[in-house]
């Protein structure tokens, strides 16, 4: 069993140090995308899409917590030392929106996932 996960520590830390060098490289041969210019029409955090009349906001959130407490059971032999909980949760929206002669023609997107 240990011989399987240190085989398997390696082979991430393996994949780990190509999927690097490859970025790195991907990323000298990329050209800059120019910046993004403010579209001030629909508020805050919005901007121009390259290459198109459209506005686009992108946003969201993430939230990690994890707690670790010590049962005292385990003091008098029982097997389970500590008790832990972890939870993860994570957001986030897409707002994109064009000036039409009908009026804003608005696309709105949110997705979300816990893990508990």
């Amino acid at each position: 069993m240990k011989r399987l996960q240190t085989l398997l520590i390696a082979v991430a830390a393996a994949l780990l140090a190509v999927g690097a060098a490859y970025a790195a490289e991907q990323h000298a041969k990329s050209k800059p995308a120019g910046h993004v210019k403010n579209c001030s029409a629909y508020g805050a955090g919005f901007g121009y899409v390259p290459g198109a009349d459209v506005c686009m906001k992108i946003g969201g959130w993430t939230r990690a917590e994890a707690s670790s407490g010590v049962n005292w059971g385990a003091l008098n032999g029982n097997p389970a030392a500590t008790s832990g909980a972890t939870r993860a949760r994570a957001y986030i929206t897409t707002d994109v929106r064009k000036q039409t002669e009908y009026g804003t023609v608005r696309t709105y997107f949110s997705v979300g996932a816990t893990h508990q």
